[in-house]
């Protein structure tokens, strides 16, 4: 019985060995994953995951009221950025109908382009079935 109990303690030490290297090596590769998401893009990278869309003029939910717009789309990786590519008449769509949703009065000022923005992301992330769009930047911008 002797035999027995030390057997019992060396399997109990192997057990809580192997726990603690598993709950350690787990502890590491969640360290390594934040720090890659923390990272800030370089502009090499941001330029191989971002798309421009055309300059495009649509009118704007006020009568007689116009805009004329053009976006950088980054999105979340390569295959995202082929997708967004082949769609490009489903990202003008959404383009047009974002644009056009909004009076002339909701578009001036700052918080007029940060809520554009912020709803052509949200619409965009409807069309793509791949990946997500980390963020959408007005490079053009005029209303009339």
């Amino acid at each position: 019985m002797g035999k027995l109990g030390k057997l019992e303690k060396i399997i109990a030490v192997v057990i809580i060995a192997t726990i603690v290297g598993g709950g350690a090596a787990f502890y590491v590769g969640q360290k390594d994953a934040e720090a890659e998401v923390d990272k800030p893009l370089s502009a090499e990278e941001v330029e191989k995951l971002s798309v421009a869309t055309d300059i495009i003029t649509t009118n704007l939910a006020s009568p007689g009221s116009y805009g004329i717009v053009q976006f950088n789309i980054l999105l979340s990786d390569k295959d995202t950025k082929k997708e967004a590519e082949k769609r490009t008449a489903e990202v003008r769509a959404a383009v047009i109908a974002t644009v056009a949703s909004f009076e002339k009065d909701e578009l001036i000022g700052e918080n007029g382009i940060e809520t554009l923005e912020t709803e052509l992301a949200a619409r965009l992330a409807e069309v793509f079935q791949k990946g997500t769009v980390d963020r959408v930047l007005v490079t053009e911008f005029k209303v009339q």
